[in-house]
């Protein structure tokens, strides 16, 4: 029997040799003795396939490709989402202009606006009919008129150089009755003085 086992043995490849070697010695650990036809009927070393020839990827470029995706991605939405939950960073504070925005705010501001300009009238407003001799040069005074001037405190400069006078700086109610009689010698009243000669000052 170990003369068939060993020519059994020396039959076979080399795995299939220690295949056999270690199933023999492990059945005899067990107890059993193998019988030839155990031997011969002992499994077969498993096989494996053979391994199929491996290609290698080309390897990764360095940049990107050129030519865009199969399937590019979704548009952007035409409006922007809202959420009601707060930014991350507060916005920057509105900027200031002089153009007023497309629609009034209702909410009165804090504080009037000032401005150096008068209201408009509320009220029609008729002005007076200016006095002419006023504009006259004093050299073409007559001396009547000339004598009614420098009571008023008019001089040769101060006439023809509008303001000059400090009596203009006073209103119609500001003057004495001296001078308001001379005042309407020359054609003032009330209105017309305070227009054209106090223009509203006083």
């Amino acid at each position: 029997m170990a003369i068939q086992l060993s020519r059994h043995i020396l039959g076979q490849s080399k795995m299939s040799r220690l295949f056999i070697t270690l199933w023999v010695s492990s059945t005899i650990v067990d107890g059993q003795s193998p019988t030839q036809g155990d031997i011969l009927d002992s499994p077969s070393p498993p096989t494996t396939s053979p391994v199929k020839d491996i290609v290698d990827t080309s390897p990764p470029t360095n940049s990107p490709t050129v030519t865009p995706s199969l399937s590019p991605s979704s548009p952007p939405s035409l409006t922007p989402t809202l959420s009601q939950a707060p930014s991350r960073e507060p916005t920057d504070p509105p900027s200031l202009s002089a153009i007023p925005s497309q629609k009034p705010t209702n909410v009165p501001s804090i504080s009037p606006t000032l401005s150096f300009m008068p209201s408009a009238a509320p009220i029609q407003y008729s002005r007076p009919t200016r006095v002419d001799i006023r504009y006259i040069p004093w050299n073409e005074l007559d001396p009547e008129n000339q004598k009614i001037a420098m009571n008023l405190d008019y001089t040769n400069t101060t006439w023809n150089e509008y303001g000059a006078n400090p009596i203009e700086e006073s209103s119609w109610e500001d003057l004495t009755s001296e001078q308001t009689s001379n005042a309407s010698l020359l054609g003032y009243d009330m209105k017309s003085w305070d227009c054209w000669i106090n223009h509203y000052e006083g």
